[in-house]
């Protein structure tokens, strides 16, 4: 069991689960018994003393299953106090068969929550002020995505990788002259690999190793540990939002495009911050009701953010329309977007447009379709004051 794998079950679950239930004999529920058919089922162990509850594999061959032929997707555990006090426990594990692409979780979220519990990074400088900004984008984590990702528990090892290489670079560009007083931390969307995508086909356990809350989950508290590592080290922290695609939660009926998971994550993250003193210097802003884009002021200089799928091939065309239109995404002077998975930048007159990679490093069936693959990386830049989005912008590859 890998620390990774432990810190994502921790990520995932809400925490203590159940009800508590006082029950004088073996409840129904609880009774041994399994019930498994072509497309899986489950198992339930016999009962045993407080501290004792066999492991999945055990009580597989309790009910004469192959631990072989079949994997856990999930499982449940029950207590119960019989009539001379002595407190019994059983577990119930759910099952589906086992087969390259029914691995539904081959990592342990219990191991990757503690080591994201744990980790911090390396040494941090001083809080310093300053009219320039550092700007950290997370863009198309995906989290949940397993196909060419390498699984979940991969993409939050490079996800902290990159935040701690990224205060690191933040320390080397003080050290160079550079006056920062302030740190963005955009979200460009995509943060969940989501359940509407592809006609809800990512649902399935070839594409998604994490279900729909647990992806909401790690994605609100890999964000919050993000946030408490850069916020000791400046006077100013900005977290702008705008949800992507995968962040719709639903395209059976027409949603609002500004309510989202990718905004909901941070919404419950801010809830967070709110309650703790040493975070009250973290700002978020999210889109007004109706929109999909946000622009922010960041100490001089309008960030305009969208996730990406506004447009097929022509950014220029899209921006074109927005200053045509005078929206505030039109006014903006520096543009960040995702969607893509790769670094791409364009100059639009005097006014600077850049595309986020992102940490996944792409899909086995798009490597199939065009020969090609994103090579994961974090995208960073410096702004406001007199800075030149341009000049300081560094592009952080990630294993």
């Amino acid at each position: 069991m890998s620390d990774l794998k432990k810190k994502l079950e921790e990520l995932a679950s809400p925490g203590t689960s159940g009800s508590d239930v006082r029950a004088t004999n073996t409840p129904e529920n609880w009774r041994p018994r399994s019930e498994v058919g072509a497309d899986g089922g489950f198992a339930i162990s016999s009962p045993h003393p407080m501290g004792n509850t066999p492991g999945a594999e055990e009580i597989m061959r309790e009910h004469n299953l192959d631990p072989e032929e079949w994997i856990v997707t999930s499982a449940r555990h029950g207590k119960w106090q019989t009539f001379n006090g002595d407190w019994l426990e059983s577990s119930r594990i759910n099952l589906a068969p086992r087969s390259p692409l029914s691995s539904l979780r081959d990592f342990d979220l219990e191991q990757l929550v503690d080591e994201i519990k744990t980790w911090k990074p390396g040494k941090a400088p001083k809080i310093v002020g300053g009219d320039g900004a550092y700007v950290h984008v997370g863009a198309d984590k995906q989290l949940g995505k397993k196909a060419g990702s390498g699984g979940t528990d991969q993409t939050v090892g490079r996800i902290l990788a990159g935040t701690e290489k990224s205060v690191h670079r933040l320390d080397g560009l003080r050290r160079f002259g550079l006056s920062l007083g302030t740190i963005v931390l955009p979200e460009v969307g995509d943060h969940v690999e989501g359940n509407v995508s592809q006609n809800g086909r990512l649902q399935g356990q070839a594409s998604s190793d994490l279900g729909q809350t647990e992806q909401v989950r790690v994605g609100r508290r890999l964000l919050l540990q993000q946030i408490k590592t850069f916020a000791p080290l400046a006077e100013r922290i900005v977290v702008p939002v705008v949800n992507g695609n995968h962040d719709e939660v639903t395209r059976q009926v027409a949603a609002d495009p500004a309510d989202g998971w990718n905004v909901e994550i941070a919404s419950a993250v801010e809830d967070a911050c709110r309650e703790n003193p040493a975070l009250a210097h973290v700002e978020f802003r999210y889109p007004s009701v109706g929109h999909q884009t946000l622009t922010v002021d960041i100490n001089g200089t309008m960030i305009g953010l969208f996730h990406g799928h506004q447009f097929s091939t022509d950014v220029k065309k899209y921006l074109s329309g927005q200053m045509l239109g005078q929206t505030s995404l039109g006014g903006a002077d520096v543009w960040i977007s995702g969607h893509y998975h790769h670094f791409k930048s364009l100059d639009v007159g005097h006014r600077f447009w850049v595309q986020a990679p992102t940490v996944d490093p792409g899909s086995d069936w798009f490597r199939d379709r065009a020969g090609d693959q994103s090579k994961p990386s974090v995208l960073t830049l410096v702004v406001g004051g007199s800075y030149d989005p341009r000049e300081f912008l560094g592009v952080i590859p990630l294993r």
